[in-house]
């Protein structure tokens, strides 16, 4: 093997193992639904200015989403080839709200949020992330919750138009 295949396996080898970790902490990749965007945003609740955290961003649709409707949205990721499509989706549009962060949700403080969303399988949502959402996020902060409900969390409301659309759950903390 000559130095460029070498080079060429072990960039691979780390983008697979980004995608592998990332996958396993919280949820796979499965991006939110274009037709569910606007019922996101409305069960957040979103007013003009706030800040709105999405952790494990994914493509980073509902972070330019949020920023669309006026928010100082961040999407955390973990997976280095979503962070990378979200900074060059950045690029093409125009977000000055909206900015991303790469690396593990644990690492970044939340002290400052409005709104948290997240997309985690029950599982994935555990005690450790459970823990940090009510330590660290304010008193009336929402945490909203696509598809999964947060066990052991009572849900103040959930939007589940019908039984062809997904549940969207809101938290206030």
């Amino acid at each position: 093997m000559n130095v460029w295949q070498i080079f060429f396996l072990l960039i691979l080898n780390l983008i697979l193992l980004s995608m592998l970790l990332s996958s396993i902490s919280m949820a796979p990749f499965v991006p939110a639904k274009n037709r569910d965007l606007g019922r996101i945003i409305k069960m957040a609740g979103l007013k003009q200015g706030e800040v709105f955290y999405d952790l494990g961003c994914g493509n980073g649709k509902v972070v330019f989403a949020a920023g669309a409707a006026g928010a100082r949205a961040i999407g955390v990721e973990l997976s280095f080839p979503n962070y990378l499509i979200c900074i060059i989706r950045k690029l093409f549009k125009r977000s000055p709200g909206v900015s991303f962060k790469f690396g593990n949700l644990y690492k970044y403080g939340l002290a400052g949020a409005d709104i948290v969303y997240l997309f985690g399988t029950p599982s994935g949502i555990d005690s450790k992330l459970k823990n940090k959402l009510k330590k660290e996020l304010k008193p009336g902060a929402r945490v909203v919750s696509y598809v999964f409900e947060i066990k052991g969390w009572q849900a103040t409301t959930i939007d589940k138009p019908d039984k062809n659309r997904v549940a969207i759950y809101l938290y206030v903390v």
